[in-house]
């Protein structure tokens, strides 16, 4: 699942620097490499931390705009915005204009996908935790799990409780 969420980051941030004319192409990699790393150290955080319910809310939106209000994704993007300063050497208006970009962009996709069915939440989470949390995810015991396991888990409190401890730092 991680490589499939690579792809998409990797040909998104590709397309968005060639559109770009504040970024070099040349940073192309070190913009991917940046972007990737955030998008997927911010799940990894929102998942750890047992904020599934902004996480749920997240993948259910395919609204760019309405996206950018997400609490997980504007830490994504404070956190893009300030290794695109620090280790790629954009200026903060440009590196702030691209990740208010790319992230919602990015999320919208794979949202997209987990409402078509192409991507799996509990194979998200897994691939974000190392496995271990797909049973847990699966609230109404068919063996897959969608948004609306996904919701009732958060809408019913059982989510939180059954992670609380696995989460736990």
């Amino acid at each position: 699942m991680i490589d499939k969420l690579q792809q998409i980051i990797q040909q998104t941030t590709t397309q968005e620097v060639d559109k770009n004319s504040n970024i070099a192409n040349d940073l192309t990699g070190n913009v991917a490499t940046e972007t990737g790393s955030s998008l997927l150290d911010g799940l990894k955080s929102a998942v750890s931390g047992g904020n599934l319910g902004d996480l749920t809310n997240m993948l259910g939106n395919t609204d760019k705009n309405a996206l950018t209000s997400n609490p997980i994704v504007k830490n994504i993007i404070s956190s893009l915005t300030s290794k695109l300063g620090t280790n790629v050497g954009l200026d903060s208006h440009t590196a702030s204009g691209f990740a208010s970009s790319i992230i919602p962009q990015i999320i919208s996709m794979v949202s997209s996908k987990v409402q078509s069915g192409d991507f799996n939440i509990s194979d998200i989470v897994s691939s974000l935790t190392g496995g271990g949390t797909g049973t847990a995810l699966d609230q109404n015991g068919d063996g897959k799990v969608g948004i609306d396991d996904a919701i009732s888990a958060v809408t019913k409190g059982k989510l939180g409780d059954a992670l609380g401890g696995l989460f736990k730092k």
